[in-house]
């Protein structure tokens, strides 16, 4: 609670137990980015279109809520709940974007990332980690030095909307880059008739 600017209180409460208090910030959404950056919906004007988006997730009631908000801001969203099967999709299907958790048993968020740079994979590029332990030193130092976006759990539903908007968003001006990068490379190089 302290890492988002919150706090837990609680009175103990004769023949009721214990009462918990739990308070957190309002977050405000900047104007900038509120209505059409915010959701790639279709019926909103200026929307992002929508990705396709894999979830990397072992925890089950997690993984089918960001499945569930990415489905509401019309995304085409799957999840699985171990980090193999999410390696062996990305394999064989194309996507947009990948949400991986950092700490999942067997293959871990590092160790899912190092498969991806070994292979060569350009989705290495479009992910974004979601973690419990942003302060724990193995984390940072996965995550920092390899200039990696994350989320830190629990986050809000629009923190994580903005999040994967954004990195939508960047990630379609990168291609479209590239293929005009390409294009006029491949102008230059071929010889004139």
């Amino acid at each position: 609670m302290q890492q988002h600017g919150g706090e837990v209180t609680f009175e103990n409460q004769p023949r009721a137990g214990v009462k918990f208090l739990v308070e957190l910030p309002i977050v405000a959404v900047p104007v900038a980015e509120r209505g059409a950056v915010l959701s790639p919906r279709a019926d909103r004007p200026g929307a992002v279109s929508a990705g396709r988006i894999l979830v990397v997730e072992d925890e089950p009631t997690v993984a089918q809520l960001i499945v569930d908000v990415l489905k509401e801001e019309g995304h085409h969203a799957e999840a699985v709940l171990d980090s193999q099967e999410g390696l062996t999709l990305l394999s064989r299907s194309r996507y947009d974007l990948v949400i991986c958790d950092v700490r999942m048993p067997r293959l871990d968020g590092p160790a899912f990332y190092d498969a991806l740079v070994r292979a060569g994979s350009p989705i290495r590029d479009k992910i974004l980690f979601t973690t419990g332990d942003v302060l724990a030193p193995r984390t940072t130092q996965f995550l920092e030095p390899n200039g990696l976006p994350y989320l830190a759990k629990p986050f809000l539903v629009e923190e994580l909307k903005l999040a994967v908007n954004r990195l939508l968003v960047d990630g379609r001006k990168r291609a479209a880059k590239d293929q005009v990068g390409g294009a006029a490379k491949g102008r230059i190089a071929s010889p004139r008739t």
